[in-house]
């Protein structure tokens, strides 16, 4: 419990530390909690791979919070022609945290990824098609906030 405690604590201190950081230097475009969580995460890591840390769980968290920020950034960011490619890109940000934590490469799920890039990649090409146009359609709007 010490590891997340002081995990909550070193969040909050950074996040007032990029508070300050943001208005004295009028960074508008910096986030103050993304950027608090990415440090966090980023210094677990460390001490993780120097031994000083055993649990990988907040590590984990906090990599999968980076994960789901980079993505939604991005999504609001793009085209919406370009949010075929949803599942690749979550896919890829998961194997790449995933990589992160373990140090552990497989081609497997490599693979994988670069063979569903390619596949999207066709439909995002092909989607003018009428019968490849309706199913590029339902896999931009899988997500759509109704």
């Amino acid at each position: 419990m010490e590891t997340l405690f002081l995990t909550l604590i070193g969040i909050t201190a950074l996040f007032f530390l990029f508070l300050a950081i943001k208005n004295i230097f009028n960074f508008k475009k910096l986030c103050a909690v993304c950027s608090s969580v990415f440090l966090a995460w980023l210094f677990l890591l460390i001490l993780f791979y120097l031994g000083w840390l055993e649990n990988q769980i907040a590590i984990s968290i906090l990599l999968g919070m980076s994960i789901t920020g980079i993505y939604y950034l991005v999504e609001k960011n793009v085209d919406k022609k370009l949010t075929i490619f949803r599942l690749p890109f979550i896919l890829t940000l998961i194997a790449f945290g995933y990589f992160i934590i373990t140090s552990s490469f497989s081609f497997s799920p490599f693979i994988l990824i670069f063979v569903l890039w390619l596949i999207f990649f066709l439909l995002y090409l092909l989607g003018k098609y009428p019968l490849l146009k309706s199913f590029a359609n339902k896999l931009m709007e899988c997500c759509r906030k109704w």
